[in-house]
């Protein structure tokens, strides 16, 4: 059983040990830097959950000796040692010296927050600053509009209130020489219970996990803790944070809003954990309340947040969302609002002849606002359509997300490569099983599966295209369709795998949250690292999502299927 509330000298005593056994490894990789005298470095962080993690360095002839400065460095930074919740500690095991110049040259030429080393701005590491402290603070600015430079005011800020070290004047011309530098680093909260944290690749610095088949039901759980956590009294989400400063993120979108409640009901379905969507009626009764223009006996979803539009996308999410609550719930209160807005879909939005949709109308008249506006409207609106068909039989449904999708086949659609189109031609192939159909799904997936393994970014909607995909594939090998021989199945497979254990690296566990403002407000969330770790619902609601679908179809059936 997980010990709690362990006395914080048995916490550091545990991080103590096990960060020692990479001492003589971390001197034989920084024996270059510092000569004949090694020296060894540690950093020890910890933070009250919600604030700023404090952070110290200890600089000493010995490992015994640089704990024992870092330590007491920190003990002056924060004397109360009951507020130390997370604890983490970092040992330098790789230095490199370069001059300022040419590290800010490597800087730019790597995509936005990649750069992923420390920088200490002296060889004696007076002053060293984590990769994550950076990151935490946004050191990285854009001086002129397209090259990105360090800010030392700050940096110089941060020094003075989180670290009480002495200030750096400031520019590249201070030091013919900064540092890079990499860590070794173990993570404990009060439980006691240690986390080695990875030292390189996309994962550098969270923790490392068995399997992710151990690790992914408690990343959706927590997850979707978060986005219950965001839901304000009258049934509307905080939509997001920049964390650095905890800046809330002001603008809203009543389409994302629906598809977070969905997410929740996935969350909660996949873990049992009922906290996650208690509150997704009274979401759903804000958009009723807030967001509904009736006409005859069509319903719209009106976004008042941006311009009063009425976009294609928000009514057939919210339809998804209602037939998700009535499949989990069996409460079947909001058929007839997900049918009006069904009809509302195939009487203003779609062609009767062509079966094109119209992406926006105007809120206040119902006329064509925007023909086109993204394409995942299209494959959100024919899903809508196919599932609520499935939940009361209507024929209509079905007739009209065919149309749509005979026109998606004449248009190529397949070369957007979208994940809605891969759930809506997943869902429609078990009732009409085309091979058209088929091999629009195919294309959809293939046709962008090299791109999708070598993507840096977590960019959670990629798992989402990938796992609807298998799903189709599954029917289509249970069919024994000839269409499979073009296609390499084994490639589909393993990227799933790749991108489900790449995206964990968005995660914001406490080790890498601790460093932002207000850690505890977005632990546990899903972050975009090239958008400055931005945090928005729906980024965090997509990752959910994949997830679910992962856990569900790969991970379960392997389970359940035992040893090869």
């Amino acid at each position: 059983m997980t010990e709690t509330n362990v006395p914080i000298d048995a916490v550091l005593a545990r991080l103590k040990i096990a960060l020692a056994a990479y001492e003589e490894a971390a001197h034989r990789k920084t024996a270059a830097h510092f000569g004949r005298s090694p020296k060894t470095v540690v950093i020890l962080s910890v933070s009250d959950i919600q604030t700023r993690a404090r952070c110290a360095t200890g600089v000493g002839n010995s490992f015994e000796t640089a704990w024992r400065a870092a330590l007491m460095r920190l003990r002056k930074q924060l004397p109360d040692e009951k507020e130390w919740q997370w604890i983490k500690a970092d040992l330098v095991h790789s230095i490199r010296s370069a001059t300022p110049t040419e590290i800010l040259a490597e800087l730019n030429a790597t995509r936005r927050n990649y750069f992923r080393h420390g920088i200490a701005f002296d060889a004696n590491f007076n002053t060293a600053l984590l990769e994550q402290e950076l990151n935490g603070i946004a050191a990285w600015v854009e001086h002129d509009g397209k090259t990105l430079g360090l800010s030392f005011e700050r940096i110089n800020r941060y020094l003075k209130t989180g670290r009480k070290e002495a200030l750096l004047l400031g520019g590249v011309e201070t030091a013919p020489e900064w540092y890079l530098f990499a860590t070794q680093a173990i993570f404990s909260d009060r439980s006691g219970v240690l986390h080695s944290l990875a030292s390189d690749g996309y994962g550098q610095g969270l923790r490392e996990v068995p399997s992710l088949a151990t690790e992914i039901e408690t990343l959706i759980e927590n997850a979707g803790l978060y986005l219950a956590r965001q839901m304000r009294d009258d049934g509307t989400f905080v939509y997001g944070y920049f964390p650095a400063y905890d800046t809330v993120i002001p603008t809203y979108n009543i389409l994302r809003h629906a598809g977070t409640l969905y997410s929740m009901l996935d969350a909660w379905e996949a873990t049992g954990n009922i906290e996650i969507a208690r509150r997704v009626p009274q979401g759903i009764e804000y958009i009723l309340r807030t967001a509904m223009l009736r006409h005859g006996d069509q319903l719209f979803v009106v976004d008042h947040a941006n311009h009063g539009e009425v976009k294609l996308g928000a009514q057939a999410v919210f339809i998804l969302t209602l037939l998700k609550y009535i499949t989990l719930t069996r409460d079947k209160r909001y058929l007839p609002v997900a049918q009006a807005l069904a009809r509302g879909i195939i009487g203003r939005f779609q062609d009767p002849f062509s079966g094109a949709f119209l992406h926006v109308l105007d809120g206040s008249t119902l006329e064509v606002k925007d023909p086109f506006r993204i394409v995942f409207y299209d494959g959100e609106a024919t899903l809508a359509l196919i599932r609520l068909f499935e939940v009361d039989g209507e024929q209509s449904w079905m007739n009209a997300a065919r149309r749509a999708f005979e026109h998606f086949i004449r248009t190529d659609h397949w070369k957007h490569h979208d994940h809605w189109l891969a759930y809506c031609t997943n869902e429609i192939t078990r009732h009409l099983p085309d091979d058209g159909y088929f091999e629009f799904g195919l294309k959809n997936v293939f046709g962008n599966l090299k791109f999708i393994r070598r993507r840096e970014t977590a960019y959670p909607t990629f798992l989402e295209l990938l796992m609807a995909s298998l799903l189709l594939v599954d029917t289509m090998v249970t069919a024994k369709h000839p269409l499979l021989e073009k296609y390499d199945i084994r490639a589909l497979v393993e990227t799933i795998d790749h991108r489900a254990s790449h995206q964990r690296f968005a995660c914001l566990y406490p080790e890498m949250a601790m460093y932002f403002k207000s850690p505890g407000k977005i632990k546990d969330s899903f972050f975009s690292r090239h958008h400055s770790f931005r945090i928005r619902i729906d980024d965090v609601e997509h990752f959910i999502s994949g997830y679910c679908l992962y856990l569900h179809n790969v991970l379960r059936v392997r389970a359940s299927a035992g040893p090869a």
